[in-house]
């Protein structure tokens, strides 16, 4: 049975960015707190169900009133990339779920409707994108969307949790998990994902997964086949 834990968070305190290694849901049972990761900043009051991937980083700040929230580690999470942010429709019935009969979370999951995630400048999300696309210097890009290097720092701090620095490492590593699923050779997933050659890759994996990176893809395959069997017994 997947584990089930809740955790209570008093107003101020802030978690630094941290990372799972199994995908699990944040059930929002009160208070409220913003979630900041590379995928921009999430929204959490009581109802909202928050969706991480395995090997997600994020941090959490718990400003205004604290927050208590029952979490749920998941064998898998199929078809969830990023951090999503989705309202239940019955938060008592979904703490019910989650305590009692997590088989059912499926069915919650499907149940909930996306919330709308907090708006950033649509400068910082080009930004991003651009962290990801290549090595341009931080510098040149800050230059390129009309922001000083030490703005965007702050900024991004601010709204995804991470420097820019920071952030081009994590999509860096979001990239060599998606090709981490293909047979692509090591050497070609290290180069493709922009890593310095395949050792820079192992260490990262290892820092990040706790395992070389072949032992990450095999375990990354197992993940798939508990999603394929979860989605055939939903069809029967």
């Amino acid at each position: 049975m997947a584990a089930c834990y809740e955790t209570r968070h008093a107003r101020g305190d802030a978690l630094p960015t941290h990372r799972h290694r199994e995908a699990y849901a944040a059930l929002v049972l009160d208070g409220s707190y913003e979630e900041n990761s590379v995928d921009g900043p999430l929204p959490s009051r009581p109802g909202v169900l928050l969706l991480h991937p395995p090997y997600h980083a994020h941090g959490n700040r718990f400003e205004r009133s604290g927050a208590r929230v029952i979490n749920l580690v998941l064998p898998a999470l199929d078809g969830v990339a990023q951090a999503q942010a989705r309202l239940v429709p019955d938060l008592r019935e979904a703490i019910a779920i989650f305590r009692h009969a997590p088989q059912r979370f499926a069915q919650l999951r499907a149940a909930s409707t996306p919330c709308e995630p907090p708006q950033v400048p649509a400068w910082q999300r080009a930004f991003v994108e651009a962290l990801g696309a290549g090595d341009r210097p931080i510098a040149d890009l800050a230059r390129e969307f009309g922001v000083s290097a030490a703005h965007a720092s702050r900024a991004l701090s601010l709204s995804h949790g991470m420097s820019p620095q920071a952030l081009r490492r994590e999509l860096r590593w979001r990239r060599a998990l998606a090709l981490l699923a293909t047979p692509a050779p090591l050497a070609d997933v290290a180069a493709d994902a922009g890593f310095a050659d395949q050792s820079h890759l192992t260490r990262v994996v290892r820092a990040h997964a706790g395992l070389p990176p072949s032992a990450l893809r095999r375990r990354i395959g197992g993940i798939k086949c508990v999603q394929y069997a979860a989605a055939a017994a939903a069809l029967q």
